[in-house]
């Protein structure tokens, strides 16, 4: 007489499968809150690191090529847009666009009015004819304190 060894697995039951991926679902639902906050934040502090990047940028290409450099901020509902060159219409260089970039969730006021534009220009002497305070704001109020910049 032959023997069979009948091996049942246990199987999982459709209790334990569904309290399973309601776990993962609850885990990965706070590790997507604080992911998204920290690129938040990245993003933020990049772009404050950026602007300050092309302050100082335009302050070092006006005294190296002796010639005034002209920022331009234009303010969006959602976005700062920047434009910078050595007129309010060229380039650094004849025939070259401006230098644009956006900084989106951001805004800006200027000695503490909130303005639709505002235009920088960094003399070639080092001087800096639009003086005052700049500060920038997170749009959605996630970062109460403005970042302040002397300008």
């Amino acid at each position: 007489m032959i023997k069979k060894h009948c091996h049942f697995k246990k199987h999982f039951t459709l209790l334990e499968i569904v309290i399973s991926i309601v776990l993962i679902g609850i885990f990965a639902s706070v590790i997507g809150i604080n992911l998204n906050e920290a690129l938040y934040k990245h993003s933020y502090e990049n772009n404050i690191k950026k602007m300050d990047n092309y302050i100082e940028f335009c302050k070092k290409m006006a005294f190296s090529n002796q010639a005034d450099i002209y920022m331009h901020l234009t303010q969006g509902e959602k976005n700062i847009e920047i434009e910078i060159g050595t007129s309010s219409d060229m380039g650094f260089f004849k025939n070259i666009k401006k230098t644009k970039d956006i900084f989106n969730n951001m805004s800006f006021e200027f000695n503490n009015e909130k303005l639709d534009n505002l235009e920088i220009i960094f003399t070639s002497n080092g001087e800096i004819l639009t003086n005052g305070e700049l500060k920038f704001m997170d749009i959605k109020k996630k970062f109460k304190d403005p970042i302040e910049r002397k300008i």
